[in-house]
């Protein structure tokens, strides 16, 4: 995870918008921490795996994640570049 968010941040001092992504990144993993069952759009629920498939935005970037319901455990699946 750490090479997306490294490319990302490349990717972004490179367009002149590096401050906003460490912004909206950094506000990301607060919400994934605070409230992930809450946090961006339900996508599907995977019973046999008890997870919650979810996608948020926060422009400049979007996160695909996964939230174990029981466990509140977070999986994060893709960090990327949104517009």
């Amino acid at each position: 995870m750490s090479d997306q968010l490294k490319a990302l941040f490349a990717h972004a001092g490179a367009e002149g918008v590096k401050q906003v992504a460490v912004k909206a990144a950094k506000w990301m993993l607060e919400e994934l921490e605070r409230t992930p069952e809450e946090f961006g759009e339900s996508r599907e629920y995977l019973p046999h795996a008890d997870l919650h498939m979810r996608l948020a935005f926060v422009p400049p970037l979007f996160v695909q994640f996964g939230v174990h319901h029981s466990t509140r455990t977070v999986f994060i699946s893709k960090i990327g570049w949104f517009g």
